[in-house]
């Protein structure tokens, strides 16, 4: 099977990749493709075909990943299943929960994040052995995990995310991958330590909650220096940020890190074309250069600074 004739995310791609995790999940999976293909070869007989069952079941969105979700929910299950994937690329594991109530979290979008980056962000992107990488908005631990594994037994890895569903799939892909040099955080990385609204959009910063200013968390934020300190930390080599927005704030919290660290990086996923001059003066008030810069039409872009 290939991806591109099966897209991912399609009901035929959740139907053929998808496998539990442990044993108990592989059950349940297992129960619920038997459910669904039963029904579909009752309505092959009804509909006297499969070109009629076909079409039925088009018409009425019969589908796998909607039988598969609505199962999930009626067995009140969607927070507990789990579904595991390897990187095609790269070769570690990954999970996926079930669910449809958590923003971000449907498998397709899970597996999109774990599996699909630009490979010349990524090139970009070169801890070596014994380095100490900073993961800002961690996420399901992408960049964590290729961190680790660069940076090897010798280096560390602070893996920092605020969403809490997002920071406990952190652990958890973290745990499964068998790695023992990262260091999670459950926080908002911002310019002082206070309570932040984290909105649906997994942003901090109001303007980029939309229509969504009513669904909100509020969660613990700090500084990047308070953070590290807490963890014994005080030079790094790498720090990757993705925080929605909220980048400039991020950084206006690590005086201390981007003063004391000579051989250090940073890789910026700026979210607004707004905040890439201010972010840019920031660091070179700090000594740092700009040796990337990649724009994307949606006005966001990437950032490689180093220090001179």
């Amino acid at each position: 099977m290939t991806l591109s004739r099966y897209p991912v995310g399609s009901g035929v791609w959740l139907l053929r990749e998808l496998r539990g995790a442990r044993l108990r999940d592989k059950i349940i999976l297992l129960f619920i493709k038997f459910i669904y293909l039963g029904i579909r070869l009752v309505l092959r007989i009804l509909f006297l075909g499969k070109e009629g069952r076909d079409k039925f079941c088009l018409k009425h969105h019969v589908t796998f990943g909607e039988f598969l979700y609505s199962s999930i929910e009626l067995l009140r299950l969607d927070n507990s299943v789990l579904v595991m994937f390897t990187s095609p690329n790269y070769g570690y594991k990954f999970y996926s929960r079930i669910t449809r109530k958590v923003n971000n979290f449907l498998i397709h979008d899970v597996y999109m994040s774990m599996i699909d980056h630009e490979e010349d962000i990524l090139e970009q992107f070169s801890p070596k052995t014994g380095d100490t990488v900073i993961d800002v908005g961690a996420a399901f631990g992408f960049y964590a995990i290729m961190a680790s594994r660069r940076v090897g037994q010798q280096g560390r890895v602070v893996a920092i995310e605020a969403q809490p569903d997002s920071f406990d799939m952190l652990n958890k892909n973290i745990k499964l991958n068998k790695l023992a040099n990262i260091i999670t955080l459950n926080y908002a990385a911002y310019s002082e330590k206070t309570k932040v609204k984290l909105y649906s959009s997994y942003s901090i910063i109001q303007e980029r909650a939309g229509q969504s200013l009513e669904s909100f968390i509020e969660v613990s934020a700090d500084t990047l220096d308070n953070l590290l300190h807490r963890v014994g930390i005080d030079r790094v080599n790498w720090i990757k940020i993705d925080v929605e927005g909220a980048e400039l704030e991020a950084l206006k919290g690590a005086e201390g890190l981007l003063s004391r660290s000579t051989d250090i990086a940073l890789l910026i996923e700026v979210h607004s074309p707004d905040l890439v001059k201010p972010i840019v003066e920031l660091c070179r008030s700090y000594n740092f250069g700009v040796q990337f810069k990649k724009n994307y039409e949606n006005g966001s872009s990437h950032i490689l600074l180093k220090k001179n």
